[in-house]
């Protein structure tokens, strides 16, 4: 079965899935292996934020955590942020120098969380820097964006749907595709159904155009009142039925900042994907024991002909 419509977001790829997780275990892993230590060479008082048990923590790791935390623009909370900021850093610490007491700082366990930190979070400095390097798009690329995608800006609706998910066996799903999206309205496609002794799962979504996945945006916006559009999967399918829609066009200029976001991102993207794939190309990646049988023949191929060179 395929997933219900929703927005689409736009990432740069799974390998930055655990960025976050990254980025906010970074603190942790600072306090825990450095805590005081700020990057080589004694800090001048002006660097020194405060001292806990006489460990000194830094105003780069206080200015870290409020960058991360400080709400801008809100009146009023900047100092109450720092003040949390300060007493989380507080607690954190006194937390790292009893750990280190404890000597768990040594357990292997907590090694290995602090060597996969650290990993991740210069992974993801690797990508931010692969992403920095790229420019703005030009008026004119951001002019024809939005000539070749009429239905998200020019001619952008909004759209009433009805959603009904069916649970089919694949042998079927191509004759009841053919059939439901031959149907004229919401009736006769529950009629449909009923002959083909299916009973679906209703829902209702109201949607804008920027929030249907681009492969499907065109599909609907060809429907007339009452068509049906019909994506199948494994084992079951999808129908979208347009109810009804009503224009809500944006202009050239209103589309600009959202067309330039939009191919900033998939710049970063492509980025991203080209030069993992530069580092990919020529390194040797083996996969050993139970390992190799999971990754697959292709990802153990280039390990078995590395071991016949050798």
């Amino acid at each position: 079965m395929t997933a219900p419509l929703r927005s689409p977001r736009r990432a740069l790829g799974p390998f930055l899935k655990t960025a976050a997780t990254a980025l906010a275990c970074a603190g942790l892993a600072v306090s825990l292996s450095a805590c005081g230590k700020d990057g080589g060479g004694a800090k001048g008082p002006s660097q020194v934020a405060m001292k806990v048990n006489g460990e000194e923590l830094s105003t780069h790791q206080v200015d870290l955590l409020l960058r991360r935390q400080a709400p801008a623009g809100v009146p009023g909370q900047a100092d109450a942020t720092v003040r949390r900021v300060l007493d989380g850093l507080v607690d954190q610490e006194l937390a790292a120098q009893a750990a280190r007491k404890e000597g768990l700082d040594r357990d292997p366990q907590v090694v290995q969380t602090m060597e996969a930190t650290k990993r991740e979070v210069l992974a993801r400095a690797y990508l931010d820097r692969l992403a920095e390097k790229l420019t703005e798009p030009t008026s004119d690329e951001v002019d024809r964006y939005y000539d070749a995608h009429p239905n998200l800006f020019a001619e952008r609706r909004l759209y009433s749907l009805q959603e009904a998910s069916v649970s089919v066996p694949n042998e079927r799903l191509p004759a009841l595709k053919a059939r439901l999206e031959a149907t004229s309205s919401p009736d006769k496609l529950a009629e449909a159904l009923r002959a083909e002794s299916l009973q679906p799962a209703l829902r209702l979504v109201s949607i804008s155009a920027e929030d249907v996945p681009l492969g499907l945006l065109d599909p609907i916006a060809a429907l007339r009142e009452g068509q049906s559009l019909v994506i199948t999967g494994d084992g079951g399918a999808r129908i979208l039925t347009l109810l009804r829609s009503q224009p809500a066009p944006i202009s050239r200029s209103g589309a600009t900042r959202q067309i330039t976001s939009f191919l900033v991102n998939e710049r970063r993207r492509e980025a991203v994907q080209q030069g993992m794939k530069r580092l990919r190309d020529p390194a040797r990646v083996e996969y050993l024991g139970r390992y190799a049988e999971l990754a697959g023949p292709a990802a153990s191929a280039p390990a078995a002909a590395s071991a016949a060179s050798r």
